[in-house]
């Protein structure tokens, strides 16, 4: 049985796809795909990469960035703990932007709470702090799904 070589692994799937993820409360990474189809759909166009901030139902753009369309992704640094944001792959035409793509919604944790996790109390205990990592192992939660005991 042999192994698998990282030149053996794909340089993409063929798929048109942009993704956003939270790595830390002040930091968003972005990374997309752009189909062979795509890219002859924009070639002449000025690939555009937007970072929203969504609130009430709207996107307003925080950030335009200009990236290749071989660089794939993207860091946002300086974002604002507990707020909502969606990054968008498109270009500008007469003063317009056209998405292509447009990630999902993702919500930033608040600050505190990547230090600490307050733990559910019974009668006669004093409450604890305990670490994130504790924290999920604890209750189950982890990548901002629920596990079913």
């Amino acid at each position: 049985m042999g192994y698998l070589e990282v030149s053996d692994l794909p340089s993409g799937y063929g798929e048109n796809v942009l993704m956003l993820l939270v790595q830390s409360c002040t930091v968003l990474f972005a990374y997309w795909e752009i189909s062979s189809a795509a890219q002859e759909f924009l070639r002449g166009k000025n690939l555009i990469l937007r970072l929203a901030s969504v609130a009430n139902g709207f996107a307003v753009p925080r950030v335009v960035v200009s990236p290749s369309f071989y660089t794939g992704d993207w860091y946002f640094r300086g974002v604002n703990p507990g707020e909502r944001y969606r990054a968008e792959l498109g270009w500008f035409e007469n003063g317009e932007f056209y998405p292509l793509l447009c990630s999902e919604v993702v919500d930033v944790p608040p600050d505190k709470t990547w230090r600490w996790v307050p733990v559910r109390q019974g009668r006669g205990q004093g409450a604890e702090g305990v670490s994130f990592v504790e924290a999920v192992k604890a209750i189950g939660v982890s990548s901002g799904s629920l596990s079913r005991h």
